[in-house]
């Protein structure tokens, strides 16, 4: 009978600190889309972010293929990054050609690209980018 008293008790206290715990309710996702160029040629492959422009929230990404993109994020101002990536002369440890980022960090880790994403707009966005080759 303990031990049912027990298990009774512990189930008890699942219960009431389950329902004590806070949820949070995720944003509404709205699509925004694209292209982006570099040196006016559409980035063969890449990955766009999207990022609250004040830093509170939730980040969403997405892939670019042959310039275009399509993203889920959630609505207001946001820093725009981009990246890319390609072989690089420098072997790694397999003896293959290892990958670099070949987008300036002025593009990503230190981007100023900026977006507006509205509920009710088309968030339809062009990025044009130069890269020194």
């Amino acid at each position: 009978m303990d031990c049912l008293r027990s298990g009774f008790v512990v189930l008890m206290l699942l219960c009431i600190s389950s329902g004590c715990s806070r949820t949070e309710v995720p944003a509404s996702l709205y699509d925004a889309a694209g292209e982006v160029f570099v040196n006016e040629k559409p980035l063969e492959s890449g990955t766009i972010t999207f990022e609250p422009a004040d830093g509170k929230g939730s980040v969403y990404s997405g892939q670019i293929q042959a310039g275009h993109f399509s993203v889920k994020t959630s609505a207001g101002q946001k820093r725009v990054s981009l990246t890319a990536s390609r072989p690089s002369k420098n072997l790694g440890p397999d003896g293959k050609p290892m990958s670099e980022q070949y987008l300036p960090a002025r593009y990503n880790a230190k981007t100023k690209l900026t977006a507006e994403v509205s509920p009710d707009g088309a968030n339809a966005f062009e990025f044009k980018i130069k890269v020194e080759k």
